[in-house]
């Protein structure tokens, strides 16, 4: 049904150009471009139904005759849609039909249309439109076989060397748990037979490099293969996914360059701040979360494959992910803090801030955002207040709540409704 809609706007579109220059030249509509065209406008994804109504279309059109739309048959031959500028034909018998998969067509023009399907059929695929996707490369991928570690060896003398000392290596030689890691080199690149007789075309050989020409799934599929389920459960459609990040932007399997992981840089946390570099800035600030030291990894809190939580957290909230560190902090409390119970980033920056431990703003600002008519934190202090006044106000000296309000987190104490104790 869609063949039948589309074919008619294909015509306008593309066919009266075509038939135009054809008619300049003295020709007819070429059908080979026409399928072509039609092809491509499906993206390519266009099952052996879908193409032999195309081709009877088309090899009705080159014929001269005209194309039957949906819902017509024997009492609707008046409807048919002829095809432009197109020379008068003699008057014909009743034509008789039939259901050609799915699309009613007279027994002549279907005879037509199985006769010339793949003489058709060939000259596309000889011949195909600059716009229809590129034609197959000489050796099919299934056709291509394995030809050993020591053919990629011969070319590749540096890359072997670097790769020998890898965890994969010395899976793939000494202990592969199955034929494909047995293969080495060509586990992961695929068979390189193809990629043997012609070195420079990048297509029939699975490459990780940014020269790679096969698409980015193809590539991470062949890491997939092994390392999937677990923490990369989440993987697809995480934000690295989504984002085009490919496995080898972060790692590099061919050596050693990290101290674990096989990351693309000499550390875990170089390798993420490579790209996350607003995070980098949060972690040179007055008070920071020891990272840039050494004593903390982005892994401890982030799970860079994949998580059920937007941030890539190792776990189902902010929260837990911080009392991973600070248990102390979890409870349960007596009296519990509101916003503590929220969450962490109420009143911390996690990577980094100019103010004490991690605060957002600092104190008593930041308990006055929410406390500021309560009480006595909005209270003005004057002259009388001071030590030798009338009325001296040990705020003036001290003027962190946490000063008093020292469990700010939650109190256990049968007295600490107001975190004092």
């Amino acid at each position: 049904m869609m063949i039948g809609r589309l074919l008619p706007a294909l015509l306008l579109a593309f066919g009266l150009g075509a038939a135009a220059q054809a008619e300049t030249a003295g020709m007819s509509p070429d059908p080979a471009a026409l399928r072509a065209e039609m092809a491509r406008i499906h993206a390519g994804k266009v099952d052996d139904k879908a193409m032999l109504r195309i081709d009877a279309d088309i090899a009705a059109l080159h014929s001269g005759m005209g194309v039957t739309l949906p819902g017509t048959g024997a009492g609707h031959a008046d409807e048919t849609t002829k095809p432009p500028a197109a020379a008068p034909v003699a008057e014909k018998a009743p034509a008789t039909w039939k259901w050609l998969d799915g699309m009613a067509v007279s027994q002549e023009r279907a005879g037509q249309a199985e006769s010339k399907a793949t003489a058709v059929t060939q000259v596309a695929a000889a011949d195909p439109m600059p716009a229809a996707p590129a034609a197959a490369s000489a050796t099919p991928a299934a056709d291509r076989t394995f030809v050993g570690q020591e053919t990629c060896t011969a070319c590749h003398q540096q890359e072997s060397m670097n790769w020998a000392h890898t965890v994969h290596a010395k899976v793939f030689n000494l202990n592969p748990q199955n034929d494909r890691q047995a293969q080495n080199c060509e586990a992961c690149h695929g068979p390189g037979s193809a990629h043997v007789e012609d070195p420079s075309d990048y297509t029939k050989i699975i490459a990780f490099s940014k020269k790679s020409k096969n698409p980015l799934p193809e590539q991470n599929g062949q890491c997939l293969t092994c390392h999937e389920g677990g923490q990369r459960i989440f993987w697809h459609q995480s934000i690295h996914d989504s984002n085009q990040v490919g496995c080898s932007d972060c790692h590099n399997p061919m050596t050693n360059f990290g101290s674990r992981g096989l990351t693309a840089k000499e550390s875990i946390n170089e390798t993420c701040l490579q790209c996350h570099k607003a995070q980098h800035a949060e972690f040179s600030r007055r008070s920071h979360m020891p990272l840039l030291e050494g004593k903390l990894s982005c892994t401890d809190c982030h799970n860079p494959h994949g998580s059920s939580t937007a941030p890539l957290l190792k776990a189902d909230s902010v929260n837990e992910v911080c009392y991973t560190c600070h248990a102390e902090k979890r409870g349960p409390f007596l009296f519990e803090h509101a916003p503590v119970r929220e969450s962490c980033l109420n009143c911390h920056s996690p990577h980094g801030s100019n103010f004490e431990a991690l605060l957002t703003a600092p104190r008593p600002v930041l308990c006055q955002q929410c406390h500021s008519q309560s009480s006595h934190p909005g209270a003005l202090l004057t002259a009388g207040n001071m030590a030798g006044g009338a009325m001296p106000d040990p705020r003036l000296l001290a003027t962190s709540c946490s000063t008093c309000h020292t469990n700010v987190h939650g109190s256990n104490s049968p007295s600490g409704s107001r975190f004092e104790r």
